[in-house]
C-alpha cells in the first residue's frame, strides 16, 4: 500500500506592505541574477525553466510599469487642457 500523500503547506502571510512595480522588478532582477550566479557556481543546477518564468516576470512587469506611466501622462494631458478650456 502507498504512503498517504500529504498536500504541501500553506503559506499565510501575516502582513502586507504595498511595493511599486518599479521596485518589485528590481529586486526580481537581483534574485534571477542571484539565483543564476549561485546555480554556476553550485554542484546542484537551478531549474531553468523556473528562471525563464521569473525572467517572463520582470518582462511583464517592466510593460506594466511602462504602460501604467503612459496612461498617467495622458491622463495628466487631458487634465491639463480640461483646464485650459475653463
Amino acid at each position: 500500500m502507498d504512503a498517504p500523500l500529504h498536500p504541501p503547506l500553506r503559506i499565510q502571510p501575516n502582513s502586507q506592505t504595498p511595493i511599486s512595480a518599479k521596485k518589485v522588478q528590481k529586486r526580481l532582477g537581483t534574485f534571477v541574477d542571484d539565483l543564476q550566479a549561485r546555480s554556476t557556481t553550485g554542484a546542484q543546477g537551478v531549474n531553468t525553466a523556473i528562471v525563464v518564468q521569473l525572467q517572463k516576470l520582470k518582462e511583464a512587469l517592466k510593460e506594466e510599469r511602462e504602460l501604467g506611466e503612459g496612461v498617467v501622462s495622458k491622463l495628466d494631458e487631458q487634465a491639463g487642457a480640461e483646464e485650459e478650456e475653463d
